[in-house]
C-alpha cells in the first residue's frame, strides 16, 4: 500500500470513527484528497499558503452534504438511502454508513477514490 493509500485509508477510518462534523477531519479528508497541500506552508486550521500568497481552503468537508459531494471522483454518482450512501461507478459500488450524511458520503467517495488508485484495497 503506497502513501496516498495510506492517507485515504486512515481518512475513512477517522471518519467511521468522527462523533460529529470536525475542521480537523476536514483537513484530513483534504490531505488525502490532494496530498500536494501537504508540501504548502499550513497558515491555519485548514488553510494552506501557496508559494504566490495566495490562500488553499479545505472545504466543510464533514458538515456539508454539497462539500462532500465534491469527493465523489468523476464517472461516478451518488445515492443516498434510509440507511446508506452508495457511490456507484464502472468498477464497483461503494458505500459509507455513518449517522451524518455529510460524513457518510466522504466514507464512501473516500472508498471509491481508494479503489480508483487499487481495486484491491478496500
Amino acid at each position: 500500500m503506497n502513501v496516498a493509500q495510506r492517507r485515504l485509508k486512515s481518512a475513512i477510518e477517522v471518519c467511521q470513527q468522527a462523533g460529529a462534523a470536525d475542521r480537523s477531519l476536514d483537513v484530513q479528508i483534504a490531505l488525502a484528497v490532494f496530498p500536494g497541500l501537504g508540501e504548502l506552508a499550513a497558515i491555519d486550521q485548514g488553510v494552506w499558503r501557496q508559494e504566490d500568497g495566495t490562500h488553499v481552503r479545505a472545504l466543510r468537508y464533514s458538515a456539508s452534504r454539497s462539500a462532500a459531494i465534491t469527493l465523489v471522483p468523476p464517472g461516478c454518482w451518488l445515492e443516498t438511502g434510509k440507511a446508506a450512501v452508495h457511490v456507484y461507478g464502472r468498477s464497483g459500488e461503494w458505500i459509507g454508513i455513518h449517522r451524518i450524511e455529510a460524513i457518510a458520503i466522504c466514507i464512501a467517495a473516500l472508498r471509491a477514490r481508494a479503489a480508483e488508485k487499487d481495486p484491491l484495497s478496500i
